[in-house]
C-alpha cells in the first residue's frame, strides 16, 4: 500500500501538489516515490558550485536542507568543512545519503520547514530545494535561517530552472545582500549566496 502511495504520489503533475499543498506524510511520501523509483539521481556538482560551498564554510560548518542523496557531501575537500549536517524529509533520499556518512558528515530525516540550528553554520545549502517551500513564507523562513549564519557565513541557494523561478530569485535580491548571484558554469542552472 506504501509503494502504490509513494508511486502515485510522485507521478508527473500529483508531486507537484503534494510537494507543495500535502501534508508532512504526502511530501514526504512523495518524494520517496522520486529517490526509490531511480528518479532523482543528482551527482552533477560541478567544480564551480564546490568552490563556492567550500569558499564560504572556510573549514567550518555546512547545513544542507533538502539535501536528497547530498552528492555534494562526497565531493567537498575533506579539509573544506568541519562538519555537515543534512536533512531532508525523504527517508529513502537520507538512506540513500547515509552511504556518505563519516565522523564530519551526518544525516537526519526532518522537515527544512521545522529544523531547528543546533549551532551556527558558515554555509547553510539548498541545493536545489528551496523551491519546495511555499512563496508565501520563504522569506520568513530565510530570515530565521540567517540568524544561525557565523559572522561571515552564507546561505547558498542553486536552482536547476532559475526561469521558472525567477520570483524566488528576485525575491532573495529585494530582501538580502547576496554576494554571488550568477549562471552555474557549465550547468545552465543558477547560484545566489547571500546573508
Amino acid at each position: 500500500m506504501i509503494e502504490l502511495a509513494r508511486r502515485f504520489l510522485s507521478s508527473r503533475g500529483i508531486h507537484y501538489l503534494a510537494t507543495r499543498f500535502g501534508n508532512t506524510q504526502m511530501r514526504s511520501l512523495s518524494f520517496d516515490g522520486k529517490f526509490d523509483r531511480g528518479l532523482w539521481v543528482f551527482s552533477d556538482e560541478n567544480a564551480d558550485f564546490l568552490e563556492l560551498v567550500e569558499r564560504f564554510s572556510a573549514g567550518g560548518h555546512i547545513l544542507a536542507l533538502g539535501c536528497g542523496t547530498a552528492s555534494v557531501a562526497g565531493k567537498l575537500r575533506s579539509g573544506s568543512f568541519q562538519s555537515f549536517l543534512g536533512v531532508d524529509l525523504s527517508t529513502e533520499a537520507i538512506r540513500m545519503a547515509s552511504q556518505r556518512a563519516s565522523e564530519k558528515v551526518r544525516f537526519e530525516v526532518g522537515d527544512m520547514l521545522q529544523h531547528r540550528c543546533e549551532r551556527t553554520y558558515d554555509v547553510i545549502l539548498f541545493s536545489n530545494s528551496l523551491n519546495y517551500v511555499n512563496w508565501w513564507c520563504r522569506q520568513r523562513f530565510l530570515r530565521r535561517l540567517a540568524k544561525n549564519l557565523t559572522s561571515g557565513g552564507r546561505i547558498i541557494v542553486t536552482l536547476a530552472q532559475p526561469k521558472r523561478y525567477s520570483g524566488l530569485l528576485n525575491m532573495i535580491r529585494r530582501a538580502f545582500v547576496a554576494d554571488v548571484d550568477r549562471e552555474l558554469e557549465g550547468q545552465g542552472g543558477h547560484v545566489i549566496a547571500f546573508r
